[in-house]
């Protein structure tokens, strides 16, 4: 190869070298987050569990429900626990966490168990359902609210189990307010005796 040959050649190929210099690096991908502490996974899965649980039930009393102040209540779980779920779903998604698809076996079962009652029997199956299911739901807030390891989870406990405690606590009402209704109707109906 003679010199303007050579010259031709190194001419031809610099281009193609400023080019390829040019060209930006491809961005890193972010680091996937830690994985979750397996208290603070469990949690996840039994909060969101029992909140789809919680939202089912009520949207089935909001159908069956014959008390008025049941449905009421029923409304408000609907509306309060999906507020939750919506902040829980976020949580779990910034930190790669899937969520279970469906409410567990046993709250199943508890569901369908509602579904062959009616009246007033349905209203205190449903209420009874309540008051058990968020005592359970209050000792997981407050466990996670206390012992859990991520910071996230353990505001969104904190924040949310006030909440939980105040639909123990109308349940609780509710359960009350009936029993002076019976009492009341059992002394009328002695009374006129």
């Amino acid at each position: 190869m003679n010199r303007y040959a050579r010259w031709a050649f190194a001419l031809a190929v610099l281009p193609v070298a400023a080019c390829a210099d040019n060209t930006p690096a491809p961005t890193p991908a972010p680091p996937a987050p830690p994985p979750l502490a397996a208290a603070d996974a469990s949690f996840v899965t039994s909060a969101a569990q029992g909140g789809m649980a919680e939202i089912q039930e009520a949207q089935l009393a909001l159908s069956m429900a014959r008390n008025p102040k049941v449905k009421a209540y029923a409304n408000k779980m609907v509306t309060d626990h999906t507020a939750a779920d919506d902040q829980l779903k976020q949580i779990a998604a910034s930190k790669n966490v899937t969520l279970p698809a469906d409410i567990s076996d046993v709250q199943m079962k508890q569901e369908n168990d509602l579904k062959a009652l009616k009246g007033h029997a349905f209203d205190r199956e449903y209420i009874a359902d309540q008051i058990a299911d968020h005592q359970e739901m209050v000792t997981l807030f407050q466990n996670e609210a206390t012992n859990g390891t991520d910071p996230e989870l353990k505001k969104f406990a904190a924040d949310t189990l006030p909440t939980v405690q105040q639909h123990l606590t109308d349940a609780q009402a509710l359960v009350a307010h009936a029993q002076r209704r019976m009492r009341h109707h059992h002394h009328a109906a002695s009374s006129s005796n």
